[in-house]
């Protein structure tokens, strides 16, 4: 069988976009270099701000998005992934743009959590501001029976935007001490209000927070992506 060549629409941010294509990498069993995937990657940093667009701050990334999608399209991608959580608010009229499929990273999550975390009926969310006003997570964690702990609007202000995009922030400088100490705050903070399980539901969390680091499990959507893509390209049941 003929594998499928990977397109990823990234650039919001670098950081995640690097994030995914290492994942796919180190998650695909080869022996040689002629083993790994083939990937295309549009690393597109001039794509308006999905959450200023969403609280009507900004202009919308649509436009954008769409020219990434036909260009990988047009370069031979077989389907795309989209490394950045907030961007999938525009999923529908994304898809209705090109004519490959594009994996959505809210579904491949909220399918392993109901597969592979039976019990878990509290999940505490990490994303941002414009993720959350979306409802993203919610509704699709909601449709399996999962409530959504969310913070508070200061402590997800001041803390997990700053973590995200302040001076010392992840889109600004890269993972830091501190948007890691921040994140590692508010994840307590969501333990402490009844959370299950963390979901970093924005793909720069996982750069800071990882499984192993708290007493529950951590739910890393890029990792879950990257395993999505590695099944669709060598044609594997997903």
């Amino acid at each position: 069988m003929t594998e499928k060549i990977i397109g990823i629409l990234g650039g919001m941010g670098p950081e995640a976009t690097i994030d995914l294509f290492t994942k796919i990498v180190k998650g695909t069993k080869v022996k040689k270099d002629q083993d790994h995937l083939r990937i295309l990657i549009d690393n597109n940093p001039k794509i308006p701000d999905r959450t200023l667009a969403i609280q009507g701050k900004g202009p919308s990334p649509l436009r954008q998005l769409i020219q990434s999608a036909k260009l990988l399209e047009k370069a031979g991608a077989d389907f795309i992934v989209i490394p950045c959580v907030t961007a999938h608010y525009y999923y529908a009229p994304l898809q209705g743009k090109v004519k490959i499929p594009i994996l959505n990273i809210v579904t491949e999550t909220v399918h392993h959590i109901k597969k592979r975390l039976k019990g878990v009926d509290k999940i505490g969310l990490i994303a941002t501001t414009g993720t959350i006003q979306t409802g993203l997570f919610q509704e699709a964690l909601s449709s399996i029976g999962i409530d959504s702990i969310l913070l508070d609007t200061p402590l997800q202000e001041n803390w997990v935007m700053e973590a995200i995009y302040g001076e010392k922030g992840i889109k600004t400088i890269g993972p830091s001490e501190t948007s890691r100490y921040l994140i590692l705050e508010v994840s307590q903070r969501l333990l402490r209000q009844g959370a299950q399980a963390i979901l970093a539901g924005c793909t720069e969390i996982p750069l800071v927070l990882k499984e192993g680091e708290l007493p529950v499990p951590v739910i890393d959507p890029i990792s879950l992506l990257a395993q999505a893509a590695i099944a669709m390209a060598r044609g594997r049941k997903r």
